[in-house]
């Protein structure tokens, strides 16, 4: 981890988009191209990832008759004395050449090499090529009971990255055109998440399998597939599982993530609904091998305070002040329900007056509280991005409770919720400033960290039996 906060702290010339558009071009040409401009170069993700800082770029290139074209490269940063074997390694595996560019560039001023997408150094990545001959044999999986019996052609295959984090997960919108021997046309579309364990993905794949059994009472079915409007709550089905390539093949859920249509939307008439669908999800009669704990979080936080007490030394009194305060905090582990684990407003689609819920990547057994804290740090989160006002994260978290509450199946003790709420505003919220980079890190570190103490000192003062619906007054 040293070596990471070391990186950090140097702020390395692969943070520097102005020092990369300018640079870049005396290394990213083949031998046998005239050397083009980067004209526009974006930063869309910084992480850490086997103990190397990875960076994802969009590099924009023009060439001399101002024709431009954008590609994506993935960025790694290594130790200076390994540059050169890394470098060899990861030219040797890149098997995909970019239209434009080196598969594979070394910017050693910036102890970095540059890989080409859709090169990835552990994921078979899914493109346009792989997907059309993937479908001569699963057309009829994907296409979700579309095909009326008939034999069809794959016209057209199109795919769009969604969401790319390099060696770890992909997600792609896959858009087909199929035709009948009739004239008769369609068009498919769905979601491709691939990862780069073969194990999780399809664990992910029985999951959304299970889950749409999982709304019954005493071993009475699940709706039939179609009947959407009777599942308690929608999502999206599972439609196909590729283990060679450790790809989940689902349904593509319709409408904007509620995070990106926040602006359009009544908070008094969504939100409600949205812990209402919270407080179903907690019903699921469905079991999962991962669980949440007190021991277990105990645990994890400890790593993540050592991790930000390494980035910030001056901050170690007020983490180890604030990691005791959670461990003398005593409960119980039970009642346990199904938890979606990543409950936020990205997670949550909305059409018309319809929600839906994705991306069950982090399912595990635990206390509803878990959930609705974990939902509750994610504004919070938000609101130090500057892309939520104060007063809009208030009514959020208001109406948003209060539909809960309507509906929900155990009881919530308000230090519960305060515990993990100030529990996951350092794990999960003060942990992305440090293992993401992002621009003002300490000042957000210690915004996210303020909040956790405020949170603690509420737990003392909670009333004993208070409405859940009342428990945004409690709130920092």
């Amino acid at each position: 981890m040293d070596k990471i906060v070391n990186l950090n702290s140097s702020q390395p010339l692969a943070f520097d988009t102005h020092w990369l558009k300018e640079n870049l071009p005396r290394y990213l040409w083949r031998e046998n191209e005239i050397a083009g401009a980067v004209v526009q170069l974006e930063i869309l993700y910084i992480g850490e990832s086997s103990k190397r800082v990875v960076v994802l770029y969009q590099i924009e290139v023009q060439d001399l008759a101002h024709a431009t074209r954008r590609q994506m490269y993935v960025g790694y940063i290594v130790p200076a004395d390994q540059l050169a074997a890394e470098h060899e390694k990861m030219a040797a595996k890149a098997q995909i050449q970019p239209p434009c560019g080196r598969a594979v560039v070394l910017v050693p001023e910036a102890a970095m090499i540059l890989v080409a997408f859709p090169n990835d150094q552990k994921l078979h990545l899914l493109t346009e090529a792989k997907l059309q001959p993937w479908l001569a044999t699963h057309l009829h999986e994907v296409a979700n009971g579309s095909l009326d019996g008939m034999a069809w052609q794959v016209q057209e295959a199109k795919t769009e990255i969604l969401r790319y984090v390099p060696d770890k997960r992909c997600t792609t919108r896959c858009r087909i055109k199929i035709k009948a021997a009739t004239g008769l046309a369609k068009e498919i579309s769905f979601v491709a998440k691939q990862l780069a364990d073969t194990e999780k993905a399809k664990r992910q794949y029985d999951d959304l399998v299970a889950m749409r059994q999982a709304w019954s009472g005493n071993g009475v079915a699940a709706p039939a597939v179609n009947a959407e409007s009777k599942l308690p709550v929608r999502l999206p089905q599972a439609l196909a599982w590729d283990e060679n390539n450790a790809t989940v093949f689902i349904e593509e859920i319709s409408g904007k993530n509620l995070q990106h249509a926040l602006a359009g939307i009544d908070l008094a008439r969504v939100m409600p609904a949205v812990g209402g669908m919270l407080a179903h999800f907690h019903r699921a009669h469905q079991r999962v091998k991962k669980s949440v704990s007190r021991a277990g979080e105990l645990a994890e936080i400890h790593d993540v305070v050592q991790t930000v007490a390494a980035a910030f030394p001056v901050l170690q009194p007020r983490l180890q002040r604030l990691f005791d305060r959670l461990e003398s905090a005593q409960w119980g582990d039970s009642p346990a329900v199904l938890l979606h684990g990543t409950f936020r407003l990205n997670h949550i689609f909305i059409d018309g007056d319809a929600l839906a819920l994705i991306d069950f990547d982090s399912l595990r057994m635990g206390h509803p509280a878990y959930d609705l804290a974990n939902f509750l740090s994610s504004l919070y989160y938000l609101e130090a991005q500057e892309r939520l006002e104060p007063s809009r994260r208030e009514n959020i978290a208001r109406h948003f409770l209060a539909g809960y509450a309507a509906k929900a199946p155990l009881p919530v003790p308000p230090e519960m919720l305060l515990w993990f709420l100030a529990d996951l505003l350092i794990k999960k919220q003060t942990h992305k400033y440090v293992k993401h980079f992002h621009k003002d890190r300490a000042q957000k570190v210690e915004r996210m960290l303020a909040l956790a103490e405020i949170t603690l000192a509420g737990c003392r003062n909670a009333p004993a039996e208070p409405s859940l619906a009342t428990m945004w007054k409690l709130l920092p």
